[in-house]
């Protein structure tokens, strides 16, 4: 129930968004409609930016619903969903059904997790594959030292060549530093060094992650190896590259963050840890988790690039930890300290509630009612939440506590994703484009790109080499672009603040086809205009 509410309700009711999902989700277009399933290309033009996992996901989504936004999503929401179940099972087996549930609910709620579950985007599939690695790992390492089984060791060893599938050589350097670390602490470093089984092991995460690296190796060789291995691995971890600076602390605030609203169950069980550092590894399970979230933290903290989806893997260990935290409320043993824990959720809810009726009319432009249902339901689910803890005991609010949050998202898919849509994408002045282009007739972007472009007007901007969107800041270029192209006009799509330049030069003349305002806080510097130019003779 919590996965199809917090998952799939209104999955496609928001447009692509950001500028990661419409080209993700354009190149399984492209992929879906040509046959192709190995080669990926955006605009036409290969694009070696990513692995295939994410763009078959959306391919099939396309097979089964045919081409929209709730299609390019809904394997990924599945994905979520896997991972959702597998804290479940692996919960009920490592420790008990009620741990295994309560950690699963926490993960289905969380913020970060239930967000990228609506995207296409590739975080959720690597964070799922590296999960059913990490965990069919802890559970071979526990059933090998009892009966030397190793069937586990099979689950792991294709799931890491399922990670690498979802977004490669990240998807085994991370579980393989957990891993080494875990077994290093714990004094169980010899267990896996086994000649056979590690070759064995080796053969099968090779031959699952061939199904696609071995054809576009074949098939584009050195192009690829440039493209993906160097550019975005080495160079993007290593440089500021694709410009996404941020400082050294940036993660640990966004696990901190994504955990809402079990942001104090979490650091609850990081003080229990370092309060029982003596007896901490004695628990195999709880050292096994916190390294599984502190080890990406501390290797994404030291990339030149940053991003909040690069530490998405964590969250299932993050939930698993959580778990621990909630599931003492059925111990019966020193409940002060839960009651306070209870009791700031309840308080950080209620924050959340006001602040959307108070500034969700200026920040995301809804009008008075929208911002009074939504701050109504938060509201409510806090005061339920605190209510029930007061009088009935935090066994039942921590059962109400994820369908209460499922509530705030059907809300949110009413009141809050269609003003969100409107604000974050820019389909609306692309399909305009689409519609208003002549035969021959491209755009190009003025100061800034905008890459809905690339889903909702594929075939219409100039690309580089690269299928990079063309974009200039000098009037005089458009009219150079314009004598070279085969039209006599050309589209330019502009941020408004910025096209007085292009409407007022003597080199050009200009008219306006439409514009597509946002009703924010930064309106008009955020509001853009689409116009036809053509040379002055």
């Amino acid at each position: 129930m919590l996965c199809g509410i917090v998952f799939f309700y209104g999955l496609g009711s928001l447009p692509f968004i950001g500028p990661d999902e419409p080209r993700y989700a354009e190149v399984a277009r492209e992929m879906y409609r040509s046959g192709d399933w190995i080669t990926p290309r955006l605009g036409g033009i290969h694009w070696f930016e990513k692995p295939a996992l994410t763009y078959w996901l959306s391919a099939i989504g396309y097979k089964l619903f045919g081409e929209s936004e709730f299609a390019a999503r809904f394997g990924i929401a599945i994905f979520a969903s896997l991972g959702v179940l597998l804290v479940y099972v692996f919960g009920q087996r490592i420790r008990s059904a009620r741990y295994g549930y309560l950690s699963a609910a926490v993960l289905a709620t969380c913020g970060l997790w239930p967000g990228f579950a609506r995207g296409a985007t590739f975080d959720l599939p690597l964070s799922v594959a590296m999960e059913l690695a990490l965990l069919s790992f802890f559970q071979w390492e526990r059933s090998e030292e009892k009966d030397g089984k190793n069937r586990w060791w099979w689950v792991f060893c294709f799931a890491l060549g399922l990670a690498v599938l979802a977004k490669g050589l990240v998807g085994i350097v991370l579980p393989a530093g957990i891993i080494f670390l875990y077994l290093l602490l714990t004094g169980r470093l010899k267990a896996i060094l086994k000649p056979k089984l590690l070759l064995m092991g080796l053969l099968l995460f090779l031959a699952t992650a061939s199904v696609w690296y071995a054809p576009v190796i074949a098939r584009h060789g050195r192009e690829f190896i440039n493209e993906f291995f160097i550019g975005h691995h080495f160079q993007r971890y290593l440089s500021n590259k694709y410009k996404h600076p941020q400082p050294f602390y940036f993660f640990p605030l966004v696990v901190l963050a994504g955990s809402f609203p079990w942001n104090f169950y979490l650091l609850s069980s990081a003080w229990r840890a370092l309060k029982e550092r003596g007896r901490f590894l004695q628990d195999r399970l709880r050292v096994f988790l916190w390294l599984w979230t502190l080890v990406p933290i501390l290797f994404f903290s030291f990339s030149g690039s940053k991003l909040p989806g690069y530490i998405l893997p964590v969250f299932p260990a993050v939930a698993m930890l959580i778990g621990m935290e909630v599931e003492r409320w059925w111990t019966g043993s020193d409940l002060s300290g839960w009651v306070w824990l209870s009791s700031l959720t309840a308080f950080l809810l209620l924050l959340v509630g006001i602040g959307a009726g108070v500034a969700g009319k200026q920040a995301l432009g809804l009008n008075t009612v929208e911002a009074g249902v939504i701050s109504a339901v938060t509201i409510a689910v806090a005061l339920v939440y605190f209510g029930l803890r007061a009088w009935q005991g935090g066994a039942q609010a921590t059962y109400f506590l994820p369908f209460g949050l499922a509530l705030c998202v059907i809300v949110a898919t009413h009141t809050v994703f269609p003003k969100l849509g409107e604000q974050e994408s820019m389909r609306g002045l692309a399909q305009l484009a689409a519609r208003s282009a002549s035969t021959d007739e491209k755009l190009i972007f003025y100061v800034n790109a905008d890459h809905a472009f690339d889903y909702y007007a594929t075939d219409l901007p100039l690309r580089d080499t690269k299928s990079e969107l063309v974009t200039t800041t000098s009037p005089d270029n458009v009219a150079l672009l314009i004598a070279a192209s085969k039209s006599q006009s050309m589209l330019i799509a502009s941020p408004k603040r910025w096209s007085e330049a292009v409407t007022t030069s003597d080199k050009l003349r200009t008219e306006k086809l439409g514009e597509q305002n946002f009703n924010t806080q930064c309106s008009p510097d955020c509001d853009w205009v689409l116009l036809r130019a053509r040379r002055k003779q």
